[in-house]
């Protein structure tokens, strides 16, 4: 019930705010800069209330929009962003940032070291906010979208960020998500110590990872949808992934996992989404990425709910996955359906398989 009174408020929500673009005058006036210290610079630094539509080039820039913290309700509409040496949009601490209808490709091209993590769409801190109807595609550097909570990934030289700010109530919809190399497709994660990610929505996004075809010249084209709590004690709480499609890469197709000691996902949900060939390119066992995810699945699978319990992780208290639904989900051609490790009081029902070698297997213990 709950699933289907929400699905009817998020479609109605997102209607409002399409029909509201309308009274937007396409006149923007954009001020480029550079942002905080070092060489840091962007093609737009966003103002509270600005309006941003038409061709954003940002060779040459660190990013294409930066929306700095307490910057708030600005909407990016039919623009197309692109050429940014780091992030193509990035958000740090604040809310009502509205991406619509826009391309965001070809950005993350000369990536900086100083900043440890770069998406074509980047949000920290960042909540009640929209990424809805884009394409985005080409990023060189660590995937598509990133919603954390504010975090050590915020790039060293910005303006400091409230370290407790969470990431909740954002709606990523309707996007179509591609050749974004070296990271994954869509991620919300709760990125600091205590910090979470809460009733966040990734509804109805097409997200394609690399399959049968060559690995782009910057490296691999992971795919797959994530919620995590990655840090100690962090949680992901009552987020959505509902209706999305998501085939090939190199990581499970959708993944909801505790990371750290004490870390929680518990109450998300993942209903109604087709996922196909998920970690069908997985180079070893443990993956590529993350050699202490001892808890995934030890062949290519679908979707994986997982608290990753290694002795690491085991003290002062073990990471957990509770109460998480899995229902209503197509999955198509995969070694493991779905896979459980470590998750308690889950609801696994409605699901459908097509060449699924095991529906569904679990793992309890210390991986």
């Amino acid at each position: 019930m709950r699933l289907i009174v929400a699905s009817v408020v998020l479609l109605f929500t997102l209607s409002v705010v399409a029909f509201s673009t309308v009274g937007f005058a396409a006149t923007p006036t954009y001020q480029s800069g550079t942002i905080g210290i070092g060489n840091l610079t962007a093609a737009v630094v966003a103002h509270t209330g600005e309006f941003l539509t038409g061709q954003i080039n940002a060779t040459g820039y660190t990013f294409g929009v930066y929306i700095g913290p307490g910057v708030s309700n600005v909407m990016i509409y039919h623009a197309h962003v692109f050429g940014a040496s780091d992030h193509g949009i990035l958000a740090v601490d604040t809310y009502g940032i509205s991406i619509i209808d826009s391309n965001i490709s070809g950005n993350v091209q000369h990536t900086d070291p100083a900043i440890p993590d770069n998406k074509a769409i980047g949000f920290y801190g960042v909540s009640n906010s929209y990424i809805v109807g884009n394409r985005i595609t080409g990023s060189a550097g660590d995937g598509g979208i990133a919603v954390y909570s504010s975090s050590s990934l915020v790039p060293t030289g910005l303006p400091i960020p409230n370290v407790n700010a969470s990431a909740d109530n954002n709606f990523i919809a309707d996007n179509y998500v591609s050749n974004d190399s070296q990271g994954c497709g869509i991620v919300v994660a709760a990125w600091g110590p205590g910090q979470t990610v809460a009733n966040n929505w990734i509804f109805n996004n097409v997200v394609i990872g690399d399959l049968l075809t060559p690995h782009g010249p910057t490296g691999f084209n992971v795919g797959t949808i994530v919620v995590a709590a990655d840090f100690p004690f962090s949680s992901a709480v009552d987020n959505v992934v509902l209706d999305n499609t998501v085939i090939g890469g190199l990581e499970d197709g959708i993944i909801v996992n505790a990371e750290a000691p004490g870390a929680a996902d518990i109450g998300n949900e993942i209903a109604g989404n087709y996922v196909k060939l998920g970690a069908f390119q997985r180079l070893n066992n443990p993956p590529f990425d993350n050699a202490s995810d001892l808890n995934l699945a030890p062949a290519p699978n679908g979707i994986a709910i997982y608290a990753n319990l290694i002795p690491q992780t085991a003290k002062p208290a073990p990471p957990v996955a509770q109460g998480n639904v899995v229902v209503d989900n197509i999955i198509v051609d995969e070694t493991i359906g779905i896979w459980a490790a470590n998750a308690y009081n889950g609801t696994y029902v409605g699901n459908v398989f097509e060449n699924v070698t095991t529906h569904f297997q679990s793992f309890y213990g210390v991986g």
